[in-house]
């Protein structure tokens, strides 16, 4: 009994230090889970600065079955005239996603996902739309955050 005190005692105030520095509610948009399903995040991060459309510029397989819980997604900063980034994330050719995710340096964007269900040993892309002149994108990270099924 008086270990299930100090897990809410811990879960109280983890979710209070979240609120408190923001990010409460960006985790609104990640559907919750039960305390025993395994959950993982793949972090994906595209180290430099990119100057023009990539195809699969992070690739990964995946490890187990799994259900995606979110997406999210930022780059440090972008430079040049009106740039502008939009992220897709594809298993094989198809987009896991309801259309790429647009990106505004600095801030934090969730991806709208349409396929949730991912298969053992699904090949995993990120591809990469730049526009704008002479656009340019630094330090863009992606994360996955799957419920082992």
């Amino acid at each position: 009994m008086k270990s299930h005190f100090k897990l809410f005692g811990f879960l109280a105030v983890s979710f209070l230090l979240l609120f408190l520095v923001g990010l409460a509610p960006a985790m609104a948009t990640t559907p919750n889970v039960s305390l025993t399903t395994p959950v993982v995040v793949v972090p994906l991060q595209l180290s430099g600065q990119y100057t023009a459309d990539g195809t699969a510029v992070a690739k990964f397989t995946m490890p187990f079955p799994a259900r995606v819980l979110g997406i999210t997604m930022t780059a440090q900063a972008s430079g040049g005239t009106n740039p502008t980034l939009a992220i897709d994330v594809k298993e094989g050719s198809t987009s896991i996603l309801t259309a790429p995710t647009a990106i505004t340096a600095g801030a934090v964007a969730n991806a709208a996902i349409a396929d949730y269900q991912r298969a053992d040993e699904a090949v995993v892309t990120v591809n990469l739309d730049l526009g704008g002149t002479n656009p340019t994108w630094d330090n863009i990270t992606i994360f996955i955050t799957l419920a082992r099924k």
